[in-house]
């Protein structure tokens, strides 16, 4: 068991206990598509977190990004600062365009990089008004103008690389012409991420194997280490049974197994392969979930539905789109086993999620499940792309999910990824640049 309670089986660079005793000021940068604060998204999830426990700790800290529509300039939320940027590029609405959308065109292309641009030069006025101690970057794009028009800043910036990994040996043609690609071949390139890390103080990232892929790619090991997610625990926690009542009824699910999926539905998450894996199933029948944004790669929905009918289970199949964030806990809950089997993972937020819920999973072997998952104690690991061991993984873990045991597992291993015990490691991390 590494420092913080996260196992690091297969070496991962530790962590020591911080021991910063004055008040530090932080401000975290987040130039993404979302507002931070109660926003939709595994990266504002982990910058409000972050940012909250370190308020929590006695620092002063602050975000600084956009002002969406409706959104005040300025704002407090349990102790955090938010100030916001009002732009006259981009989109003032969230989500309305998304990178993903902006780098398939060359207009696209040229609107991110202008509106990243602008973002970027008006946070430089306000971080030198500010003068923090440690500015927090989490998206490659602003923060790579920002390193190149403020060089004074780099000393005291700390990199989240929210990249994740492929296993790029199970990809098939198909799958390659989806676009998947791996942090190696990402960080080979032109890569604002590589650009980045190459001049800040340090870079942050969600597993080894990214870790690996920075420093092979010319980064000081030196300056990149593993911050893993973490989970807030008491939301997670128990949910009292009328709230799992409603949301069973509002999803329209059975008495049956329920098995779950949470996360945008499209190639890296491997979604294919979970509907695949459930028409080999065997036993009672069962409500398939896969619960998530489905509308950013409308053919590849298609392709899910389709073989779903393909293999008898259409009518099994609930796809309820985006979730609100108020029915996850229920849904976590109610399901009697949690299937992430993704291409590509950098940490699987929504798989330790789950099992805080008390929640058994089954994952494959990329990113940082291994880790989360271990050899089978708190979960199943199958090799990503194969359909075939995934169903057999998903049989024994339904067979086995009853009792007060497997409930009690799953929770002791999310418990060790509280978001205050990763706060903790990350102000270490703000101590050593300092």
């Amino acid at each position: 068991m590494g420092t913080g309670g996260v196992d690091r089986p297969r070496g991962q660079r530790s962590w020591r206990a911080p021991s910063v005793t004055d008040s530090l000021t932080v401000v975290h940068v987040y130039d993404g598509h979302e507002q931070v604060y109660d926003g939709r998204g595994s990266v504002p999830r982990v910058v409000w977190h972050l940012a909250h426990e370190t308020a929590r700790e006695g620092h002063d800290v602050r975000v600084v990004e956009r002002q969406w529509a409706g959104l005040p300039a300025s704002a407090s939320h349990d102790g955090v600062t938010f100030d916001r940027i009002a732009l006259r590029t981009g989109a003032d609405e969230p989500w309305e365009r998304v990178p993903y959308d902006q780098v398939t065109s060359p207009l696209g292309l040229a609107r991110l990089v202008a509106d990243r641009t602008n973002f970027a030069r008006r946070a430089r006025r306000r971080l030198q008004v500010i003068d923090p101690d440690v500015i927090h970057v989490h998206l490659p794009f602003a923060a790579s103008v920002l390193a190149t028009v403020a060089p004074g800043l780099r000393e005291r910036t700390v990199y989240t690389a929210h990249l994740g990994e492929l296993r790029l040996d199970v990809l098939t043609d198909d799958q390659r012409a989806d676009g998947l690609v791996s942090a190696p071949s990402i960080l080979s390139v032109a890569s604002p991420d590589r650009y980045l890390a190459t001049r800040v103080a340090h870079t942050t990232v969600l597993n080894d194997d990214v870790a690996d892929a920075f420093v092979d790619c010319g980064v000081d090991p030196a300056t990149v280490s593993v911050l893993p997610n973490g989970v807030d625990l008491e939301r997670f926690g128990d949910v009292p049974t009328a709230e799992r009542e409603r949301v069973r009824e509002a999803y329209g699910l059975g008495d049956g197994p329920v098995v779950l999926f949470v996360g945008t539905v499209m190639p890296r998450k491997g979604v294919l392969d979970l509907v695949r894996a459930i028409g080999q199933v065997d036993g009672p029948a069962l409500d398939l979930v896969v619960a998530g944004e489905d509308d950013l790669d409308g053919e590849y929905v298609d392709r899910v539905q389709a073989t779903a009918r393909d293999v008898g289970v259409a009518g099994a199949l609930t796809m309820p789109g985006f979730v609100p964030e108020a029915d996850l806990p229920a849904l976590y809950a109610i399901a009697d086993l949690f299937v992430l089997p993704s291409l590509e993972e950098g940490f699987g937020m929504t798989a330790v999620e789950a099992l805080a819920a008390g929640t058994p999973v089954v994952g494959t072997t990329v990113g940082a499940l291994p880790d989360l998952l271990g050899a089978g104690e708190q979960g199943l690991l199958v090799d990503p792309n194969d359909p075939d061991a995934l169903a057999a993984a998903i049989d024994r873990a339904l067979a086995d999910r009853t009792g007060p045991s497997v409930e009690r597992a799953a929770r002791e291993r999310a418990a060790e990824y509280s978001w205050s015990t990763v706060a903790q490691q990350c102000i270490a991390t703000y101590e050593e640049i300092i």
